[in-house]
């Protein structure tokens, strides 16, 4: 004689509402806040070439025509661009080569004329002289972005870095009436092509 089947259920449903899927994490394929996939090799070689490329500029610019001092410029360079390569960064600082190349000539051009501007207006007094503060905002995200942006301002003719609240920049100007929010946009988009950031209003 067959045995009887004892099918074990648990407590009956009292309620009509449907099951609740289990909890899914949905990414899109964006990576989750706070991580970051490895870099690859491809990454760690970007890096490496764009801050070969930016330091060798700024070593050339402080040390024209001084061929001895790549003695001490050629080994900082290139162990800048060793640790650029191996140190893991966050997203916003990922270089890009072409941006970095751009950066830099307009980084050596906007040097000379930096220093060309402040000599003319000291020994020629026919030259506009109204010193004076202004504010701009910053759009660029916190981080190397910004305070690469703040540094370079420096450079600017007649212009100097003179206080940062937020994402607001305070800029001393050796005359008011120049057009220095044209100035600083120009030196945003080289620092967004830096950085391989998207212009504003760009979905990265």
């Amino acid at each position: 004689m067959a045995r009887p089947t004892v099918l074990l259920q648990g407590p009956a449903r009292t309620d009509r509402s449907p099951a609740r899927p289990e909890p899914r994490l949905e990414t899109g394929g964006a990576p989750i806040r706070g991580f970051r996939k490895p870099a690859s090799l491809g990454d760690r070689l970007r890096a490496g070439v764009a801050t070969t490329t930016v330091l060798a500029g700024i070593w050339w610019l402080l040390n024209p025509g001084d061929h001895a001092s790549w003695l001490v410029g050629g080994p900082t360079v290139a162990l800048g661009a060793v640790l650029a390569a191996l140190l893991p960064r966050p997203a916003a600082s990922r270089l890009d080569v072409f941006g970095a190349i751009r950066f830099a000539a307009f980084f050596l051009w906007q040097s000379v004329r930096g220093a060309v501007d402040v000599a003319l207006r000291a020994l020629d007094p026919r030259l506009p002289l109204d010193p004076g503060f202004q504010k701009f905002e910053i759009e660029l995200p916190p981080g190397p972005p910004m305070t690469l942006f703040a540094n370079t301002v420096t450079l600017l003719p007649g212009t100097l870095t003179a206080e940062i609240d937020g994402n607001r920049l305070t800029v001393h100007t050796l005359d008011q009436t120049a057009d220095l929010d044209a100035e600083l946009a120009r030196l945003t988009r080289r620092v967004r092509d830096l950085f391989g950031l998207p212009e504003k209003g760009e979905s990265p």
